[in-house]
């Protein structure tokens, strides 16, 4: 009986520690704007031509990954919707995808400096 009650305090210890060492995990949302205006796609311009962005929406996520996984930002999953019916053309307006990233919570007051809005998906 007793190595019972031992076993059950070693597996309630190693519980405990093992959910002292999760990291607390947050989605963030942003409407990334038309004319490659965003942070990410303004720093691959840095490097590239203009007329080389992606067109697969893979490639472009991997950019979008890099760049903040760069600002030290973990993302974890990300997921794109299209929220909007119309949009405009214009460079400032949104381009009608959201971008739902899921971070690590401590990165979460940069991300909502960058324009990320907390929530989003999951």
């Amino acid at each position: 009986m007793r190595w019972i009650g031992l076993a059950a305090l070693a597996i309630i210890v190693t519980l405990t520690a093992c959910r002292k060492d999760e990291v607390e995990q947050v989605w963030v949302s942003i409407d990334p704007i038309q004319c490659l205006g965003n942070p990410w796609e303004q720093d691959w311009l840095l490097t590239h031509e203009y007329d080389e962005y992606p067109k697969d929406q893979d490639d472009r996520l991997r950019i979008f990954r890099e760049f903040f996984e760069e600002q030290g930002v973990k993302i974890h999953k990300t997921e794109v919707t299209f929220p909007y019916s119309v949009i405009c053309d214009g460079c400032a307006c949104a381009r009608g995808d959201r971008i739902h990233c899921l971070i690590d919570e401590a990165s979460l007051p940069a991300m909502l400096e960058w324009g990320f809005v907390e929530g989003g998906s999951g």
